[in-house]
């Protein structure tokens, strides 16, 4: 029987040390299936290039990334509403000829203005990341039915008709900066190959900009065209019957129709029936006050409770764009180390300004945090309103 997964025997002598290493550091926290997985341990090591300490905070990273998106069941917990599935344009069409699935992204005719004005931010790369989860599953069986280890994807982004409004809209490239940053720390070693198609002078604008999230190893691997050429690059290691015609195969849908709508979303202008229209702002309210939170850092508020059963109550909003959000508990002021209370979460507050409250079950010093460390571009405007709230049940 061929062995279809990766081999320990397949790794080289330093390769082989790296895993033994960063599997014994992992040991306890991690589940049986993952701790078992021996080319998780390969892809962070060889995306830190070896180095153990370095592949290890990677990895730990990942993990708790992982607890915050709900990875594990977001094929089955998280739906992606009427707008997302229309006009989010990213596909698997098929496998290449070495058996990796082919995603195919349309960044040319996606109206990310008006997605952003229909759902949240973190929902949008929700649907993104369901999609790379749902190729990681096609992997695994691929694998199996071909008796070979397949691993990586193959990826083609189309640019073609992408408008210099799209190119330079602020939102828009924070959103892409997110989604390299979170791609490159989550998925490392995964992509085999990138065919950029029609790149024009409005891509090398916005390119300029978010190619500074791309680590070394994914830029590498990224093929730049114009019009031209590309499609004889493709089908080098695609076949022409699995590549839609309208990208140089011969797969068309049962209709004859080459555009393959059956399995490709080509995007176009959302509706304005599906914006979200905000009813009210927090910034408007009384009690309200604004803090600044700069990109690449974090602000904190210290709150001093002083009865055990008091209540912490907040409620937040950001002028634009989503914002880190924690609750951290020490018993002092002397003491150093923070421990969680509400793990860190990205809120989006484009629909509504967030609210919430915690029931403190002793005194001590509590620390909201916003948190703005991965924006490397944009810093973030806050209104808030945050108190300590007496149990009166406990007079």
């Amino acid at each position: 029987m061929v062995n279809y997964l990766l081999q320990f025997e397949d790794l080289s002598s330093e390769e082989q040390e790296g895993v033994k290493q960063l599997k014994h550091r992992m040991a306890g926290h991690m589940d049986f299936e993952m701790m078992d997985d021996l080319s998780l341990f390969v892809r962070f090591l060889r995306a830190r290039d070896l180095n153990i300490n370095a592949a290890e905070a990677m990895l730990r990273n990942h993990l708790e990334w992982r607890k915050i998106i709900q990875i594990d069941t977001i094929a089955t917990n998280f739906t992606p509403t009427e707008v997302m599935v229309k006009y989010v344009t990213l596909d698997i069409i098929g496998n290449d000829m070495e058996g990796s699935p082919i995603m195919y992204f349309n960044l040319g005719k996606i109206d990310s203005r008006g997605l952003l004005k229909s759902c949240r931010k973190v929902d949008v790369m929700k649907t993104i990341f369901q999609k790379l989860e749902t190729s990681i599953e096609m992997m695994s069986k691929e694998s199996k039915k071909i008796g070979k280890y397949v691993d990586k994807w193959t990826m083609i982004l189309n640019f073609d008709n992408l408008s210099f409004a799209v190119a330079t809209h602020k939102e828009t490239l924070e959103l892409l900066g997110n989604l390299i940053v979170m791609y490159e720390a989550n998925y490392p070693e995964r992509l085999k190959v990138a065919y950029f198609l029609n790149a024009s002078i409005y891509f090398t604008m916005a390119f300029a900009v978010v190619k500074h999230f791309l680590s070394e190893r994914t830029y590498r691997k990224i093929k730049i065209f114009g019009r031209e050429g590309w499609r004889e690059e493709i089908l080098k290691i695609v076949d022409p019957e699995v590549l839609p015609a309208f990208l140089g195969g011969n797969r068309t849908d049962p209709d004859g129709n080459p555009l393959c709508l059956s399995v490709v979303t080509h995007g176009g202008t959302v509706p304005e029936k599906y914006f979200i229209k905000k009813t009210d702002t927090l910034a408007n309210k009384q009690g309200v006050e604004k803090l600044t939170v700069t990109r690449m850092s974090k602000t904190q508020l210290t709150l001093n409770v002083l009865e055990a059963g008091s209540y912490i109550e907040w409620e937040f909003e950001t002028k634009v764009r989503d914002i880190g959000f924690a609750l951290y508990y020490k018993q002092s002021h002397l003491d150093t180390k923070l421990k969680d209370i509400i793990p860190k979460q990205r809120i989006d507050t484009a629909m509504s300004s967030e609210t919430g409250m915690y029931k403190c079950t002793k005194p001590g010093i509590y620390v909201i945090e916003f948190d703005n460390s991965y924006s490397w571009l944009f810093g973030k405007e806050i209104y808030y309103k945050v108190s300590v709230v007496k149990n009166e049940l406990n007079e």
